[in-house]
């Protein structure tokens, strides 16, 4: 397209619709929503299944005379359109191999921010190369704490760390009116067999509605917005959620080294007061990210007795609904899409546009009903 926009935003939305996708595609739709925004689509691979395995073979051979890998797809239709911020959000950073096809847009933009949602210290010597391309950015967000410091040496550009969010106007419940939590435990993604077998027992006995994943598979959405609208409508209507921290999932430490990073689960769950039954991460992260009392019900991993847990802590409604209020208030005031837009701005010196001002309003209005309920 012709023209200027004020922030580019370059999403692989036209090229992939992945579970993990959702939710930083939700975080593009939140920037678009209270920013002037404007598109840069890459396309698909051309050749089909011949044309990736042409490209995997030049990725390969490319590394061995030093050429950085790029993502196999096409660069956008249209030219480059001047910007004050060219933005990406980036899964993990193999992702990054798509700024080779933006090259020209990256260019007309006169600040450029880059986020890495996945990325873990065993993982940086190997991924090296996709980071070398973010060389000549302003600046680069990571949201695990632990490779802060190895990203700033590799591309010389200043990194800092935020955790992920969700979009807050679709999780939170509203207020007063909040859906009956008729659906007593979530889980999805990752689990361990150890909760998940006396939870399973429980809902075949029919003493507790335990919904769960049951796919397996490449974990295509039907569209990412409607994915994530069913998870928040789920989210609401359920009183606990099983989340457990990263490593818990057996085989994660050959990937992770053992760096912990707070899971989108966490904000997902607490936005909807879907009160989290699991472990947390001991790092100042999760204490400043969640710092109410109750901010989860640890139950160790794996947890025999979860459905004893559950029982003990329907003993005690009011501590349950304390918890709850704090998991909504708190996700309306600091965790929506929008608090974290503020913070890419800041971090690069651009003002707030006034339509993210109104966003944020709005949450505090809702955190508001919130209060008066409580």
């Amino acid at each position: 397209m012709d023209g200027s926009a004020r922030v580019v935003v370059a999403s692989r939305r036209s090229v992939e619709q992945q579970v993990w996708h959702a939710s930083t595609y939700e975080f593009e739709d939140v920037i678009a929503d209270v920013d002037d925004v404007d598109w840069c689509l890459p396309g698909p691979g051309r050749g089909g299944p011949a044309g990736r395995l042409t490209r995997g073979v030049l990725n390969r051979a490319g590394r061995v005379v030093g050429r950085d890998r790029r993502a196999v797809m096409s660069g956008p239709t249209g030219p480059p359109r001047e910007a004050e911020l060219f933005f990406a959000v980036f899964a993990d950073a193999n992702e990054i191999g798509m700024l080779p096809h933006l090259a020209p847009q990256v260019q007309a933009s006169s600040k450029r921010v880059a986020w890495i949602v996945e990325l873990w210290s065993t993982q940086v010597p190997g991924v090296a190369d996709y980071l070398r391309q973010l060389r000549g950015f302003d600046h680069v967000i990571v949201s695990n704490q632990g490779v802060v410091d190895a990203v700033a040496d590799l591309t010389g550009v200043p990194c800092s760390y935020l955790p992920t969010a969700v979009d807050m106007l679709r999780y939170a419940p509203p207020g007063p009116a909040e859906p009956s939590r008729s659906v007593d435990v979530v889980s999805y993604g990752r689990r361990l067999t150890g909760t998940h077998a006396p939870l399973l027992q429980a809902l075949r006995e029919g003493s507790l509605f335990y919904h769960y994943d049951t796919v397996r598979g490449q974990w295509e959405v039907t569209g990412h917005a409607e994915h994530r609208t069913a998870q928040a409508a789920l989210l609401q209507r359920a009183r606990f959620s099983v989340v457990y921290k990263i490593n818990d999932e057996p085989g994660r430490l050959a990937r992770t080294g053992g760096e912990e990073s707070l899971t989108t689960r966490y904000f997902e769950a607490q936005g909807a007061g879907a009160l989290i039954l699991g472990t947390a991460p001991d790092s100042p992260e999760w204490v400043d990210a969640f710092p109410w009392t109750d901010a989860i019900f640890p139950v160790p991993a794996p947890a025999p007795q979860v459905v004893d847990v559950i029982e003990e802590l329907d003993r005690d409604p009011e501590r349950l609904a304390r918890a709850r209020h704090a998991a909504v208030t708190t996700s309306l005031r600091r965790h929506d899409w929008a608090h974290r837009w503020r913070a890419v701005l800041d971090a690069v010196g651009l003002a707030p546009g006034p339509r993210l001002a109104e966003r944020i309003a709005e949450l505090e209005a809702r955190a508001r009903a919130w209060d008066g309920q409580a």
